[in-house]
């Protein structure tokens, strides 16, 4: 191998790391704030939770989407595929800020913003596989530890600047951050392997009936998956609405939204060794305990500070469930079948969970108010434990 190569080797993990904390710092916006933008635009929390909700159906389909079209056309690969999604929120973002007449122009531009936004933390997982499979050497845990930090940090000043400056400099930031990643994503250099870690829908199609009746535990885990982001969707979407009515401002979100991704940073760092002492499926249901004390906490809180500590516990949640799925999966499952599961598994969590979880919640906050809708998010994770608990006993007694 050259110098060249080598070089290559060393430091790969540094601009795909500048990648993964630009993108985490547009999602910041994209999805953190989008009752905020939303709100300041005269929307209610039913178009905010229509808007989400939709978004997050719409990326469930657009990653084999896209991964169809690497295979059908040759000058297409996921890295290619990122850069074309986000010149088109790029776009979107552009559209919102001219005023185009339309009642819902801006909640149907947002909605575009939210599907490519949703779908991308996969495609980017996919270029470090693909990168790692062309014998590249990358640091994956480090670089998605910076892209934890990014958003932490500018989760916490984008509240400290729309309570300056207002709501409609969301959009703006959006559009320079949305560059700046698509920049980021050039300079990554070409893989060899062009899409081959991507399920195509037309492979999923032919295969979930026969994975599902195969695996017994699979139903269980992605019906407890669904019902976990349900609750965990609600809590985020409408959390603007949450920091409110305990009597906070857009500064005190944004330091809530930082405490959260502060608190899920060490927990991914360490999850190695963690994994190594506990078993993943114990920590599975370990981590839905914690998503339901998290909704029924938040319920509880009477005032800010409360319900910034309250943000502390996704480090038992969010932070031990990404890993510990993505690990629980590949243990469980053949290795033929483990990237369907994989993809079966986002699919529950930011798609149909997603969009149950952001329209139900969206209605049940307008009808009946805050404490309602948290409760209604308690109530599933409740149901989410169950099912995991359920899922849990299947693999010990199999």
């Amino acid at each position: 191998m050259d110098d060249s190569t080598n070089s290559t080797q060393r430091h790969l993990t540094f601009p795909y790391a500048m990648v993964q904390a630009l993108f985490w710092c547009t999602y910041a916006i994209s999805w953190s704030y989008t009752a905020v933008l939303l709100g300041a635009c005269g929307y209610d929390s039913r178009v905010t939770g229509l808007v989400t909700g939709i978004g997050a159906v719409i990326s469930v389909a657009l990653q084999p989407l896209m991964a169809s079209l690497a295979i059908k056309l040759q000058f297409l690969n996921t890295k290619r595929n990122v850069i074309m999604l986000k010149l088109i929120s790029i776009a979107a973002a552009m559209i919102m800020m001219s005023n185009i007449p339309g009642v819902y122009t801006v909640a149907v531009m947002f909605t575009v913003l939210t599907a490519i936004d949703a779908s991308i933390p996969s495609m980017l997982n996919n270029i470090a596989m693909e990168e790692t499979n062309s014998g590249r050497k990358l640091d994956f845990g480090i670089a998605r530890g910076t892209g934890s930090i990014a958003y932490a940090v500018f989760s916490y000043i984008i509240g400290i600047i729309v309570q300056e400056y207002g709501s409609r400099c969301l959009i703006w930031m959006y559009i320079i951050l949305g560059i700046m990643v698509t920049a980021a994503v050039m300079v990554l250099p070409e893989s060899k392997d062009t899409g081959s870690n991507i399920i195509v829908s037309e492979k999923h199609n032919a295969g979930i009936v026969e994975v599902l009746r195969k695996y017994k535990f699979l139903p269980k885990f992605l019906l407890a998956s669904v019902l976990l982001f349900m609750g965990h969707n609600m809590q985020n979407v409408f959390l603007p609405d949450i920091v409110a009515a305990a009597g906070g401002d857009n500064s005190n979100l944004g330091a809530a939204i930082c405490l959260s991704a502060v608190a899920e940073l060490p927990v991914m760092l360490l999850f190695s060794t963690i994994s190594s002492r506990v078993r993943v499926s114990r920590l599975l249901v370990m981590s839905s305990v914690f998503f339901t004390i998290k909704c029924i906490l938040a319920m509880l809180s009477v005032n800010v500070l409360m319900l910034e500590a309250v943000q502390l516990l996704q480090a038992g949640a969010f932070a031990i469930y990404t890993p510990a799925s993505i690990f629980y999966i590949n243990e469980r499952m053949d290795g033929t079948d483990s990237g369907l599961g994989q993809a079966l598994t986002g699919a529950c969590t930011l798609g149909f969970g997603g969009m149950l979880g952001n329209i139900i919640g969206g209605y049940v906050l307008q009808m009946a108010g805050i404490r309602a809708m948290l409760m209604t998010a308690s109530v599933f994770s409740i149901l989410g434990i169950i099912f995991m608990v359920r899922c849990e006993y299947c693999i010990q007694k199999n």
